[in-house]
């Protein structure tokens, strides 16, 4: 008895030696439910795909998938629940440009270390932004929108789902690159900013052509260019930024599965090979929620290296716009 204690406990002593946790396997993950967070509000993109491909990953896995959304500060209060809970696999997050990228050049003081917070998994997508105006405004291209920005000199308002979130930093770069003004308007996610921007209260936004799609063919809002290089199958009338006469506005978002720092391995693995197989599927592909998105199945490690470089172009865009850390 007193034998197999001790290779027990030399077993024990190399696992931890390792830095690798005693319980963490692939053969027993799961056991119980996964919270999978969303550091944004219900309704949104973020959201909506969560949940889209929280149903397969429940199937595939045999446990409950419970989507909790907990917004806030443009995605760092739900970055700073996830970075603090417990390395087992149980508690993973819709992981963003946002928080990783964006926030780290905004933010003097962050909740979380940027650097080594969190354990990339999966890369989920890469998503253009859509320029969408209300009716009412009396605009038809982003030509028209310049000129009645400039005549108005600076009156013109713009929504954004919070401050220094991606699709803010685009109206930013817009503003710089076709010389005109505006004020901005950040809300608490993308959802609540659409019942002021289709009233007209706000005159312009940026928005994710999954979400505004329905808005735009049916009248409700006007969409005048999409950024990035490439039009959206979704949209197909809707002119690039390069078409549309303001070159460079090649403003992307993206999402992807990350856990709390010190995640156990076979657990990572297990979990970027069965969300590599939802989004490959043609069940997730016929989704519009995913339309207009570039599908992205990468290796932990390829998501790793692509998180590190978007935080350096993000660093520069911030500094370009004249965004200063808050």
């Amino acid at each position: 008895m007193r034998s197999r204690v001790n290779v027990l406990f030399r077993v024990a002593v190399a696992w931890l030696a390792l830095g690798l946790p005693c319980s963490a396997t692939a053969g027993d993950y799961p056991s119980k439910p996964i919270r999978f967070v969303v550091p944004w509000p219900a309704g949104g993109i973020a959201d909506v795909r969560a949940r889209i491909m929280g149903e397969p990953l429940s199937k595939a896995l045999g446990q409950p998938v419970v989507i909790d959304n907990r917004p806030g500060a443009s995605g760092t209060l739900g970055a700073e629940f996830v970075t603090n809970s417990k390395p087992d696999g149980y508690t993973v997050m819709y992981g963003s440009i946002q928080e990783q990228a964006i926030a780290p050049a905004t933010l003097a003081k962050l909740p979380f270390d940027p650097v080594n917070g969190f354990t990339p998994i999966v890369q989920f997508s890469m998503t253009s932004v859509v320029l969408l105006v209300p009716p009412s405004l009396g605009v038809n291209t982003l030509k028209d929108l310049v000129q009645l920005a400039k005549a108005r000199a600076g009156k013109l308002t713009y929504a954004s789902p919070g401050l220094a979130h991606t699709n803010h930093v685009a109206a930013e770069e817009l503003k710089r690159l076709a010389g005109f003004e505006a004020v901005h308007v950040p809300y608490k996610g993308e959802a609540p900013m659409y019942p002021d921007l289709l009233s007209g209260r706000v005159d312009f936004a940026f928005g994710y052509v999954g979400t505004a799609e329905p808005q735009v063919k049916a009248g409700k809002l006007r969409a005048l260019l999409v950024t990035g290089k490439k039009r959206v199958p979704q949209l197909p009338d809707v002119p690039t930024a390069a078409e549309a006469g303001v070159a460079g506005l090649d403003v992307y978002s993206w999402g992807g599965l990350m856990g709390p720092p010190g995640m156990p391995r076979p657990v990572v693995q297990r979990l970027n090979t069965e969300f590599a197989k939802i989004l490959q599927s043609p069940e997730i592909r016929s989704k519009r929620e995913f339309a207009d998105s570039e599908i992205v199945t990468n290796s932990p490690e390829e998501f790793a290296a692509f998180i590190k470089r978007e935080q350096s172009v993000w660093a520069e865009r911030v500094r370009r716009i004249g965004l200063k850390p808050e």
